[in-house]
């Protein structure tokens, strides 16, 4: 399918969006608060151990409850449309930069349960500027909605759009701030009602720009200059943001009724080597199907979330849609196939169901191949036969030929989830912007 949409299908599936009737509310609902980094995998926070100044998210970690084994999908938009349809990618998965409109997200399932929903900061998943509207979310801010990457980027002279009007441009104005101002404004408007924010952030995403706390954004010449040495100043900036949201829910006393979760998209670029507080290197592995372009942070804060706890339990992005769920207070949802499971009660220490697995179906951008596996926390099985102890092998060098008994039968019943999945004939070669 072409990623410029057509207009039969947006104005049949509009009425998704906004013909959803708000539920009468008799009691405060909680507020959820969903932040996406862009390209950012575990090693990249100091709770996780990175060497990288991000005081916020540490406090955060301090506060609440970080989840030592979140996997993403490998790339931004496969990330994305599991994170918000809690399908895994085999279900909805169609072409990079697009999600179909006809798809139910978490912002829908917030409007049932009463909430205003806002997005802002990165699109990118089809080229139309009502898809907000028509995906559940009542306000926008966003970069690369109607406009690709090729007609402008996302930091300094940002090219964005806001409420389905697309905005001057100026090279003094960052876009990070802008969308983050724009959240603050939002929260502003609503703070008397249950609000639902999903802020996929634009930092810390290639071209690796200097921040305005960077030296050289005095000159506006090196604005645009494009460096690795930036990619750590991007991360702290990244974080003051957060700190922004988080200081901002404090001042008006919102923070003892709002859920703030923390997440990354993907793995680090491969650019990018992060040294680690014990002297370990690791580069970022995004693009790839090893731990390093899957493990990214989750960090969660909120009423009733456990303080200072290190989960240990294995989530999958297919479960973000379910959790949400949970927290929105949806009952009744008419979404019947999900593959995710509501980590939701976790949060306060509540052990129901953990999973034992998670699966990933996963399509690289640029090929209409297709790569599988099934993982626990410890073990990878690939479609193709290998398997890996990923606890020891990190790197997957050393393919598992003839394990032990108890490998050999966790080799089998992985085997066992990979033959549930048929046979997948959906992909399109895309190469749409990055």
């Amino acid at each position: 399918m072409n990623h410029i949409l057509k207009k039969s299908i947006l104005f049949n599936t509009f009425t998704l969006a906004c013909g959803t009737s708000l539920l009468a509310v008799n009691q405060k609902k909680m507020n959820v608060i969903l932040i996406l980094a862009d390209d950012v995998g575990y090693e990249c926070i100091g709770a996780y151990g990175s060497t990288y100044n991000t005081p916020y998210l540490d406090k955060m970690a301090e506060k609440g409850m970080t989840f030592m084994n979140c996997h993403s999908q490998p790339l931004s938009t496969p990330s994305r449309v599991e994170l918000m349809t809690g399908k895994y990618n085999n279900r909805n998965y169609t072409q990079f930069a697009y999600l179909n409109p006809q798809e139910k997200t978490f912002a829908h399932l917030a409007k049932e349960g009463g909430y205003t929903t806002c997005i802002a900061g990165k699109w990118q998943l089809g080229y139309d500027s009502r898809l907000p509207r028509v995906f559940g979310f009542d306000s926008h801010c966003l970069w690369q909605l109607s406009q690709e990457r090729s007609e402008g980027e996302r930091y300094a002279n940002v090219l964005y759009e806001k409420d389905e009007k697309l905005m001057s441009r100026d090279i003094n104005i960052y876009g990070p701030d802008v969308f983050v101002n724009y959240i603050i404004d939002f929260i502003k408007t609503n703070k008397n009602k249950p609000f639902f924010v999903y802020y996929p952030m634009v930092l810390s995403h290639d071209p690796f720009y200097p921040t305005p706390d960077s030296e050289e954004w005095k000159d506006e010449a090196l604005r645009e200059k494009n460096d690795t040495k930036h990619f750590s100043e991007m991360i702290t900036y990244m974080d003051k943001n957060v700190g922004k949201i988080l200081d901002y829910i404090k001042s008006e006393g919102l923070d003892n009724n709002t859920l703030v979760l923390f997440t990354g998209d993907n793995g680090t670029n491969t650019k990018i080597v992060t040294t680690m507080k014990d002297g370990t290197k690791i580069r970022g592995g995004k693009k790839g199907t090893k731990s390093n372009g899957t493990h990214v942070p989750l960090i969660a804060i909120g009423p009733n979330v456990i303080k200072g706890k290190k989960n240990q339990n294995l989530i999958d992005f297919s479960d973000f849609y379910p959790t949400l769920r949970d927290a929105f207070g949806v009952k009744n949802d008419r979404n019947k196939i999900l593959d995710g499971i509501s980590f939701y009660s976790q949060l306060s220490d509540q052990q129901t169901a953990v999973r034992d697995w998670s699966f990933c179906h996963y399509q690289n951008q640029n090929t209409p191949d297709y790569t599988r596996f099934v993982q626990t926390i410890d073990y990878k099985l690939y479609m193709d036969g290998r398997f890996y102890n990923k606890k020891k092998d990190v790197d997957e060098i050393n393919n598992i030929q003839k394990g032990t008994n108890e490998e050999e039968k966790l080799r089998a019943k992985l085997q066992d989830v990979l033959n549930q999945y048929p046979v997948w004939g959906n992909g399109i070669l895309t190469t749409s912007g990055k």
